[in-house]
């Protein structure tokens, strides 16, 4: 099957489509200032193509006219496909690149190629080419100025397996994209070598979405070293080809040593491994790109494994309550609200303005247990004890901001709070570690992507909490006579017609039980 026709087969019978920035706020004496007016003057050969002019942001990588590259009339008409495919490799769609920042960058093109910047004995060096504008700014996206092309290789004539493949599939804006994105997050391509040739089986963008959640749950692919892992194998040593299988099974080896088995049918269907070979062979110069309709090596038992061990992974479902504006502290809330071990720090909690200073997403909860509380004689302290300015500071003090993990808990290593405080870890070989004397009872609770919880056996700082003289604490927690358990009561939404309309007429508080008003005993 030749390229074209394997391009034509993905778009289901149509012309493939190619996807551009809308450089129309890019002028000519711009260009021609910046010295980077013949570059922009090759972008003539997508005048004969069907094109989409996209209206994101996008940054534009531009090689100066004086660059080691030239590009000459005669090899913009006999290399039109080339000519292409190195541009799309200078473009990066949905987004301003901000080399400002000083870390290194790692993103992909529009053609599906991996860029990495970043700073080489005082330089910002792109790919091998020197940045000498990092931020020019035009209409809807920024140009970057080098002083060479980013894949000046992929103008030679003799072409690599990788060159070839990301030229078939740097035209396809549909149909294997999912692949082309993790591929370029991977370090799969390192392993190829430029002379050897490989045959890759590409998985669709179906096959992919077969695993993605709807609307949250767990992604496997989230887990960079099992994406690595997997379209390794994708990957087989050697030119491969279907027509040369008979219906004798063939076995071969992966890049990652795993074996693949092409069993062919007498009417002329190709499986491997069991999964459909689709759309027959695209040979390239060296080697041969097939479709299949499922991910390899993996399956519902693979991927609940893997959910086991990553679970901080696992995107979590949009809480409106008990704060919407804080989703860490909601589904922290709402996991400890289940558990009884937790009913002090919850109440806490529940009364205490934490939102503010707990937004969205991306902290660590030391959580002390009601045990804690107890060992301070606060088991009959009011809800509201901790709502105070120094309260709270007792509270801030239990989270960190960031996701710690039980790597991160390293002897003699220190943390600073919210609150400002700094919180001293000690840990001594085989257990779980101390924070501020607080010993870690459990470890790596995971709340979804949004952050972690260690649970603790004394409440952090907890002796600079002020304890009302005995006998003087206000009642704010009652004992129902509906359920039996203490400052719970019975969904309203679950009630009858008078229930529900007697419940409205009381003052809730944001949370996800009903505290009555305080009255002095």
């Amino acid at each position: 099957m030749s390229v074209a026709l394997f391009l034509c087969w993905l778009v289901s019978g149509s012309a493939a489509v190619v996807q551009l920035p809308n450089t129309a706020g890019i002028d000519g004496e711009l260009t021609a200032k910046l010295g980077v007016d013949r570059f922009f003057s090759l972008w003539i050969v997508f005048n004969n193509d069907d094109v989409i002019m996209s209206d994101k942001q996008f940054t534009i990588l531009a090689p100066r006219n004086n660059a080691s590259l030239q590009i000459s009339t005669d090899r913009l008409r006999s290399h039109p496909d080339s000519i292409k495919r190195l541009l799309l490799d200078h473009v990066v769609l949905g987004q301003r690149l901000d080399l400002g920042i000083g870390a290194d960058l790692r993103v992909t093109t529009l053609g599906g190629r991996t860029l990495n910047i970043k700073y080489k004995q005082g330089s910002l060096v792109a790919n091998g080419a020197k940045v000498q504008e990092d931020k020019v700014d035009v209409e809807n996206g920024r140009l970057i100025i080098l002083d060479n092309y980013l894949f000046p290789e992929d103008m030679t004539g003799d072409h690599s397996f990788l060159q070839d493949m990301y030229e078939v599939l740097s035209y396809l804006q549909s149909g294997v994209r999912v692949f082309q994105h993790l591929l370029g997050r991977t370090n799969v391509t390192k392993l190829l070598k430029q002379d050897d040739d490989y045959t890759v089986l590409v998985p669709t963008d179906h096959a992919f979405q077969r695993w993605h959640p709807i609307d949250w749950g767990f992604y496997p692919f989230s887990v960079p070293e099992f994406t690595d892992s997997i379209l390794t194998n994708h990957f087989i040593y050697g030119n491969v080809r279907q027509e040369n299988m008979g219906t004798t099974p063939i076995v071969v080896k992966t890049l990652g040593n795993r074996e693949i088995t092409f069993q062919k049918t007498a009417a002329g269907t190709v499986y491997a491994n069991g999964v459909e070979v689709v759309g027959g062979d695209t040979p390239l110069s060296r080697g041969n790109i097939m479709l299949v309709t499922e991910v390899l090596f993996v399956d519902e038992g693979v991927v609940h494994k893997l959910h086991e061990g990553h679970r901080d992974k696992e995107t979590p479902p949009l809480l409106a309550f008990p704060w919407f504006g804080a989703q860490f502290l909601s589904h922290a809330f709402l996991l400890l609200e289940s558990d009884r071990r937790f009913t002090h720090i919850t109440r806490f909690l529940n009364v205490a303005d934490l939102v503010p200073h707990i937004p969205g997403q991306g902290y660590t909860f030391f959580v002390p247990m009601d045990s804690a509380f107890k060992s301070l004689n606060l088991e009959s302290a009011p809800d509201n004890l901790l709502s105070s300015k120094e309260g709270l500071e007792i509270l801030l003090s239990h989270f960190v901001k960031g996701r710690l993990y039980d790597k991160d808990i390293k002897n003699n290593s220190t943390f600073t709070s919210l609150s400002g405080r700094t919180l001293h870890i000690y840990r001594k070989p085989g257990t779980n570690g101390t924070i501020e004397e607080a010993n870690i009872v459990e470890k790596e609770i995971f709340v979804y992507n949004l952050g972690t919880m260690f649970y603790i056996d004394k409440v952090i700082f907890g002796s600079e909490i002020t304890i009302p003289p005995e006998g003087t604490f206000p009642t704010t927690t009652v004992e129902s006579e509906l359920n039996g358990e203490s400052g719970t009561f019975p969904d309203i939404l679950l009630e009858d017609n008078t229930s529900t309309t007697q419940a409205q007429e009381t003052t809730y508080m944001p949370t996800t039980t009903m505290l009555p008003e305080t009255t002095p005993v």
